[in-house]
């Protein structure tokens, strides 16, 4: 809950968003980390985080009490029947496939107001490094290690403007070494 080496690129995020009562979605909100953040520097924001983990969901509600976070699957987001002026996905990406991730995106950029903001972030890496890995908790879950290219294509077929691309060394507390992407891009128009 405390990693705070990206907490100046959740600024940035937090910075391109419109003043005022800014409505936000954190994808794959995992535990509230990421949302926890955010309320800090924004105490305005109308967020809404969503994760499929329901044992995530109350570790969110418990974090942010004063956020909204729902059981929902990201990769479902026309479903929500909302629109966001912001989209932060942190290390969500690494949970879906190549298809999965671009077909995020393209839901994200369609759900999202004009001149709203999206944030990714993921681990690169090759395709074939992608399998079964054990998480702090000891499960085993699949991940997926994704390209850079690709995925800033993606983004960029979309109709998103790059604000910021980003690599930078994984956390020295990862279980595997890594290059970790971010990519802040806003929708045009």
């Amino acid at each position: 809950m405390d990693l705070t080496m990206y907490d100046g690129l959740y600024r940035e995020f937090c910075d391109l968003l419109p003043q005022g009562r800014a409505s936000v979605l954190d994808a794959a909100c995992g535990p509230g980390n990421v949302s926890r953040y955010l309320f800090r520097q924004r105490r305005d924001l109308d967020l809404l985080g969503i994760d499929l983990a329901p044992r995530m969901v109350e570790l969110a509600r418990e974090a942010v009490p004063s956020g909204k976070f729902e059981i929902h699957d990201c990769r479902r987001l026309a479903d929500l029947k909302r629109r966001f002026d912001g989209i932060i996905c942190a290390f969500g990406l690494p949970y879906l496939s190549p298809e999965e991730a671009a077909a995020f995106i393209k839901a994200a950029f369609e759900i999202l107001e004009p001149r709203g903001v999206l944030y990714l972030s993921t681990m690169l890496g090759r395709s074939e490094d992608s399998g079964l890995e054990r998480c702090s908790s000891g499960d085993q879950v699949y991940i997926t290690y994704h390209r850079e290219e690709p995925l800033v294509c993606s983004v960029q077929e979309c109709g998103f403007t790059i604000v910021k691309q980003q690599r930078i060394p994984s956390p020295s507390a990862a279980p595997k070494t890594t290059t970790d992407l971010i990519v802040i891009a806003r929708k045009l128009g």
